[in-house]
């Protein structure tokens, strides 16, 4: 469906991270990722905690799809779970324990002990065995919840503090996972947020900013994708802004946008002529989703590439 190689989605993603290159057709990224599990007939939670079979099944979605990506990760509170945050990760999408807490200031963020958390690190292989032994190079998305809603989860989970320490631990938490999916080979990192940091806008920023240069230096452009309700009124300048609003004015620089998680309001890509490099959704596509009439959508949205 698209025949422009992997390769040179790779390198125009590398651009986009750096705010250069020419306008060209975006990349179609859609959050198609726990629908994947349907290749096998297995629940989500079952292929989210095996790395080969969230492999397996996320390469066969988009084989079938006839994406440019793979999608290995989306916003499921898998960060607070890796922080030892209770969560109900046997339904899906994961819901909160009524019984979380989290201690931020004892709380752990080395890249170790992350790793011990099993939907983390099956992410995380995931993503290097895309890298190491997939040979039709797809892009590697790793979408992560944002700080905004991050901070709100833990706020839900008990924690303590006021709002500047708390932006600062998620932001320090952020970049350690940023840096861990960038050194197994992402291509793409995204952060969504479905809250407004109301009142800590520039702690927000901060927690942005420190994220964003880790992917920054990997040559991996950080995204800000967020819910059509709490888009900021002004993007900033730590994250390449993902639009939500279809009356939106787009930023000078190079941007993204972000569709509906539901495939039934996703409209046509545009061309080549404007600065909007790719299009993704503000959410995960509904796990539940037909295969047949997901496809149907995929192939509306398409149009040749230049």
């Amino acid at each position: 469906m698209n025949e422009i190689t992997g390769a040179v989605w790779r390198k125009r993603m590398q651009e986009l991270a750096r705010n250069v290159g020419k306008p060209h057709a975006p990349l179609f990224a859609p959050l198609v990722f726990g629908v994947a599990a349907q290749i096998e007939a297995i629940t989500v939670p079952e292929m989210v905690r095996n790395s080969i079979r969230l492999r397996k099944n996320v390469s066969e979605l988009r084989r079938m799809l006839g994406l440019a990506t793979a999608v290995c990760a989306v916003p499921s509170l898998m960060e607070i779970e890796a922080l030892g945050v209770p969560v109900n990760a046997d339904v899906w999408p994961p819901q909160l324990m009524p019984s979380a807490e989290c201690n931020v200031a004892g709380a752990n963020i080395e890249p170790d002990a992350l790793l011990a958390s099993g939907r983390l690190n099956a992410s995380i292989d995931a993503v290097r065995q895309f890298a190491t032994a997939d040979s039709s190079d797809p892009v590697i998305v790793a979408a992560l919840t944002g700080p905004a809603t991050l901070a709100a989860q833990l706020r839900q989970a008990k924690a303590v503090g006021d709002d500047e320490t708390l932006y600062e631990f998620v932001g320090r938490l952020l970049a350690v996972l940023v840096r861990l999916y960038a050194e197994a080979g992402a291509h793409v990192i995204q952060l969504h947020e479905s809250q407004a940091a109301i009142g800590a806008e520039d702690y927000w920023k901060d927690a942005l900013g420190t994220s964003g240069n880790v992917a920054r230096f990997h040559r991996i452009p950080p995204l800000l994708v967020c819910d059509e309700g709490v888009a900021p009124s002004a993007w900033p300048m730590q994250a390449v802004p993902c639009l939500s609003r279809p009356d939106e004015k787009p930023p000078a620089r190079a941007y993204g946008r972000a569709w509906a998680g539901d495939p039934t309001r996703w409209g046509l890509l545009p061309g080549g002529e404007s600065n909007e490099r790719i299009v993704t959704t503000s959410s995960e596509v509904p796990a539940d989703s037909e295969l047949a009439e997901l496809l149907g959508h995929v192939r509306r949205v398409c149009t040749p590439t230049e």
